[in-house]
């Protein structure tokens, strides 16, 4: 397919690219041009602002697009910008986040809302930009999922590349040659997913037909923070590192999470009509 990729560069996005570009589709890659690693495979770029319609247009048209992956959509202005520059026989894979449900805010409000594992039909957020006035998937989905988009709503990412660097609270303290890191309870559950899945997902979303569809890529199972650390302890050839139990206050704001938390965001797998386990757009 000719395909284009809206914020192809960081880590989600290039992780995308990679797997397109391995797998021979022909991309381009929309950007900004503040982000271009000289690793990236050879692909097509196109230097524009993607909330800038007339001038996304500008340079889809030329390229012929077949399909569009939308990995920098944090919103309704963005999502209008890219569907306005496609048009309707376009296949479109739009990157989400599992921030949509209500539990995420019930996590920020300090309160429970919703049992767990959380699937797609779980009740979504009615209080929006919970994480900035510029960031809301909620408008995003509203836009494209109409449009016959297939959305993928993703866990907590990680793998290279990572620019949140989420095994650092582990880690950072690892390299310091720290023999004991403090760790609350432990017991929260908040799903993950590793960055070269999510790009399998995109291209299991382009070859199949989910159009109008969302769903939630995580992994099937979701350790607990203090199981992930212990995890990360030992990835990290580190067994003489003990994780000892203290009170929340005392935890540094780095080590929050494992400490005690109204709300799991842990999502689940939906059962597919064939039987198999579902939850990133094809059976795992």
């Amino acid at each position: 397919m000719r395909i284009a990729i809206l914020g192809g560069t960081q880590f989600i996005g290039r992780a995308v690219v990679e797997r397109l570009a391995a797998e021979g589709h022909e991309l381009l890659v929309v950007h900004r041009g503040e982000h271009e690693p000289a690793d990236l495979p050879v692909v097509e770029h196109a230097h524009v602002d993607r909330h800038d319609g007339p001038a996304l247009t500008a340079a889809l048209e030329p390229f012929a697009v077949e399909g569009l992956v939308d990995v920098s959509g944090m919103n309704a202005a963005a999502a209008d910008a890219a569907l306005g520059a496609v048009g309707p026989s376009v296949k479109l894979v739009a990157i989400s986040s599992c921030d949509v449900y209500r539990a995420y805010d019930a996590l920020h409000s300090d309160r429970t809302s919703d049992g767990v594992p959380l699937t797609e039909s779980a009740p979504l957020r009615e209080r929006r930009f919970v994480d900035g006035p510029q960031y809301e998937n909620l408008e995003m989905e509203e836009r494209y999922l109409p449009c016959g988009a297939t959305v993928l709503r993703l866990g907590a990412v990680y793998g290279e590349h990572d620019y949140q660097r989420r095994f650092e609270f582990v880690l950072r303290r690892v390299r310091a040659g720290r023999k004991r890191i403090p760790i609350g309870s432990g017991q929260f559950l908040f799903s993950r997913v590793y960055v070269g899945d999510v790009a399998a997902t995109v291209s299991l979303a382009l070859a199949g037909d989910h159009r109008g569809e969302a769903f939630n890529i995580v992994e099937p199972a979701t350790a607990p923070y203090r199981l992930f650390a212990e995890q990360i302890l030992a990835a990290a050839d580190a067994p003489d590192v003990e994780l000892v139990r203290v009170r929340d206050d005392l935890l540094p704001a780095d080590l929050s999470l494992t400490g005690a938390l109204d709300q799991h965001p842990a999502d689940g797998l939906v059962e597919g009509a064939d039987g198999a386990r579902v939850g990133a757009g094809g059976p795992h």
